[in-house]
């Protein structure tokens, strides 16, 4: 039943990235709501969650987008892992690693979809690419991590003895 729901979270996610992207759009900067919810899996869990939540979003991503097969996919499973090493590296994690680590992922898959997406790209246009588009990105996915982050944790804290976390293995 668990996963038949993260499942779901995983599709339904996709979805709302290719359906409400020019909504949630801040001067034509879209947030990659795929990275966010591996990076969240992986942070409110561990780096097996996130690293399993990444792999489906990047798995559905690559199918249900135009693109080649594998990129999405190998990103958002490292996006969602990094992100859960986090979790054993700090003791708890605050709003202000989730903001670093996910800039920081969000900035290096960018990076790295750029290189593998459009290698004949001259040094002036790479430039204007990172300086206009990945960078505003990675700060958007950033603040858009952190603000889902603290609903998440307001709610938990709420629930008081209710643990959302995973099981023992």
């Amino acid at each position: 039943m668990r996963t038949a729901l993260q499942i779901l979270l995983c599709v339904a996610t996709v979805v709302a990235q290719a359906t409400f992207s020019s909504l949630l759009s801040l001067n034509n900067v879209y947030p990659d709501l795929c990275i966010i919810l591996a990076c969240l899996a992986g942070f409110l869990s561990n780096e097996y969650k996130g690293l399993m939540i990444g792999l489906t979003v990047g798995l559905l991503q690559d199918l249900l987008t135009p693109g080649g097969i594998g990129v999405n996919l190998i990103l958002k499973g490292l996006a969602g892992t990094l992100a859960g090493l986090t979790t054993h590296t700090v003791s708890t994690v605050t709003t202000g690693a989730v903001i670093i680590v996910t800039l920081v992922l969000s900035l290096g898959s960018g990076l790295a979809s750029l290189v593998l997406a459009y290698p004949p790209l001259d040094g002036s246009d790479t430039l204007h690419i990172i300086v206009g588009v990945l960078v505003p990105q990675a700060l958007y996915n950033s603040a858009l991590a952190a603000g889902i982050f603290l609903a998440i944790h307001k709610v938990q804290r709420s629930f008081g003895v209710i643990h959302f976390a995973q099981r023992g293995r």
